[in-house]
């Protein structure tokens, strides 16, 4: 009778410390989970922010570029070939370069991902190739023109022309991904799911 009566006090005691943990795993996980749902929410807000701040200098940038661009089509179009290409651009207001920020999405990406479902980090990650791309074509663009910069044969400013519209390209697809990722993220926030 002693053994069975140890046997229940044992298996009681068993009991309590196993509740006692499955009660602290819950409130463990339910505290990681909350802590998660924090993060990305302030890091989802943080990379909108910075992506505001890369949207609004590109956007600016893309345009003074655009006429640019116009101008250089004017010139061509009317085989106006009297001033060279560094003329050209300084009279127009010379050209720019957007600083892109990528700070948080590569952090967050790099620590956290499984947070995210894959089409967001999808977003994320196609915008930062979209910027590298772009960040080739300005580099293309910006040698050629340093190479090219006293020079206003036709044909160098045809190519330039040429160039310069790759480089408003690529600012353009950047723009509409930005637009795209911030709808998308801005769905995310509100409704609170990641």
């Amino acid at each position: 009778m002693k053994t069975k009566h140890s046997l229940m006090y044992f298996l009681r005691e068993i009991a309590i410390v196993v509740i006692g943990v499955l009660i602290a795993v819950t409130l463990s996980n339910y505290k990681e989970k909350a802590d998660n749902e924090k993060y990305v929410i302030k890091t989802l807000r943080t990379i909108e922010d910075e992506i505001r701040i890369s949207q609004s200098e590109l956007d600016t940038i893309y345009h003074r570029h655009l006429q640019l661009l116009e101008l250089l089509k004017n010139h061509v179009e009317d085989g106006d070939f009297e001033q060279t290409i560094g003329e050209l651009v300084g009279n127009s207001g010379g050209f720019q370069v957007a600083s892109i920020k990528n700070v948080s999405l590569r952090f967050f990406v790099a620590n956290k991902a499984e947070l995210l479902e894959f089409k967001l980090i999808a977003q994320l990650l196609e915008i930062e190739q979209i910027s590298d791309a772009l960040a080739n074509k300005i580099q293309m663009f910006s040698q050629f023109a340093y190479e090219h910069v006293n020079e206003n044969e036709e044909d160098v400013v045809i190519r330039f022309t040429y160039l310069l519209a790759n480089v408003i390209d690529g600012e353009q697809t950047l723009l509409e991904s930005y637009n795209s990722f911030l709808i998308n993220n801005r769905e995310k926030l509100e409704t609170g799911n990641n």
